[in-house]
């Protein structure tokens, strides 16, 4: 604590601040680029000071001054450019190589979910020069598409409503929600399940660009897992009162192209949004693999998301921690702006493309959720009332289900002239 305070003072002497950064921010320093962090997140940068001593030596004090990115309140941030080595406390809900689900596999596997730490800053002092950053929405409002060349492309049967009930936590029906896939990877332990995505057309999977991005050396992206309902066997089967009934056999269709958002970065978790192109088109006869809606209308696209109830769906972690077999969907209330800004406390910036639900105890998102959407009815053109995807997955607290601490999604209304950009026929 001493040396910390040391170094609050170092940069309350020194620093002449012309620009105003938080923390995630992207900085360049000494011909290099990195990411601001408060110094004790910044490992090399804190280990050097305490190796320095105090008091702190001319050669250091230059060093911070010429690293400085700010406060975050009354902490002091530098320009770090080793963000893997740091303890930044909002992270993704993050792929990694070792955790997962193998391929149909009957066993269970500790969920892959994000990581974070808690905060160390107790007493905020909000007269420094930069206070948490509130970004509301500067109302330009998303891109029409409506006269898109490609708008064609979107299926006009897509998002069908078969169940009447609105599922909270449960686990859904068996052909209850077709658009749903799995994203498989080859690891240094075999194929693991991890990401969600949804069919938006015959050629395309959305998901999101964490997913795709990115990731670690021991993994690579393999395949989309089309038409699963639970992992632990194929086909899928489902008794009704006239009997038992099945699915087709999954399909594990292989990529041609992934196409990530250029705009993406772990650090500033931005842009998290990516299409996946198909090798083969898909066919969509079977009750199994159909294709989601998107917001397609200006109506739609302009339409306040926030005191709605949205509707999760995906494979991820449960109460029990493991990730759930079975494809499970979780009704959750969608954030203002600015409520969810203030979730975070400033740690992080909320864009008016991105979309923020949950902050409700055992009801999320979680990891292995990710790249999954966020659903809710509405009027699609004149073809009646259909889910459209409104959000992709992107991140959120480790510790999923967390009372006040909404997850966080790419806001898809925001990004469907890029979608349509992007796709081919």
């Amino acid at each position: 604590m001493l040396k910390f305070m040391i170094t609050v003072t170092v940069f309350q002497q020194l620093m002449l601040q012309t620009e105003c950064f938080y923390p995630g921010d992207n900085c360049f320093r000494q011909g290099k680029h990195g990411v601001c962090l408060p110094v004790p997140q910044c490992k090399n940068i804190d280990n050097e000071i305490r190796r320095a001593g105090n008091p702190v030596p001319i050669y250091m004090r230059n060093k911070l001054q010429s690293l400085a990115c700010g406060f975050h309140y009354d902490v002091p941030m530098i320009c770090c450019f080793s963000i893997a080595e740091s303890d930044y406390d909002i992270h993704l809900h993050r792929v990694t190589a070792n955790s997962g689900y193998p391929a149909h596999s009957g066993e269970n596997f500790n969920f892959v979910g994000a990581e974070e730490h808690e905060h160390d800053y107790d007493n905020h002092n909000d007269n420094v020069e930069c206070t948490p950053r509130i970004t509301l929405s500067n109302k330009s409002g998303p891109n029409s598409v409506e006269a898109h060349p490609n708008l064609g492309m979107l299926p006009k049967q897509c998002g069908s409503i078969e169940s009447d009930r609105i599922i909270g936590g449960n686990r859904t029906k068996l052909f209850e929600m077709p658009w749903m896939v799995l994203l498989s990877y080859d690891t240094s332990r075999g194929i693991k399940l991890k990401c969600g995505g949804t069919i938006i057309n015959k050629w395309y999977v959305l998901t999101a660009a964490h997913c795709v991005s990115y990731l670690s050396s021991r993994m690579r992206l393999d395949g989309v897992i089309i038409g699963e309902y639970d992992v632990r066997g194929d086909p899928d089967c489902e008794i009704s009162d006239d009997g038992e009934y099945c699915a087709p056999s999954v399909i594990n269709a292989t990529i041609d192209t992934i196409i990530a958002h250029p705009g993406y970065t772990p650090q500033t978790l931005a842009d998290d949004i990516a299409l996946i192109r198909l090798s083969e088109a898909l066919d969509f006869s079977p009750d199994s693999r159909k294709p989601i809606c998107l917001p397609i209308t200006r109506e739609l696209q302009s339409r306040s998301m926030a005191g709605l109830n949205g509707v999760v769906a995906g494979w991820g972690v449960t109460e029990d921690g493991l990730q759930s077999p079975v494809l499970l969907s979780v009704e959750l209330p969608i954030l203002t702006q600015r409520a969810c800004q203030d979730a975070y406390n400033g740690t992080i910036r909320i864009s008016e493309k991105q979309l923020c639900a949950g902050g409700i105890k055992n009801k999320d998102s979680c990891g292995g959720d990710s790249g999954g959407p966020l659903l809710y009815p509405g009027q699609y053109s004149r073809y009646g009332l259909r889910y459209i995807q409104h959000g992709i997955v992107s991140f959120g607290s480790k510790r999923c289900g967390t009372a006040g601490f909404p997850g966080v999604y790419t806001n898809v209304a925001y990004y469907m002239d890029w979608i349509l950009d992007n796709m081919r026929s």
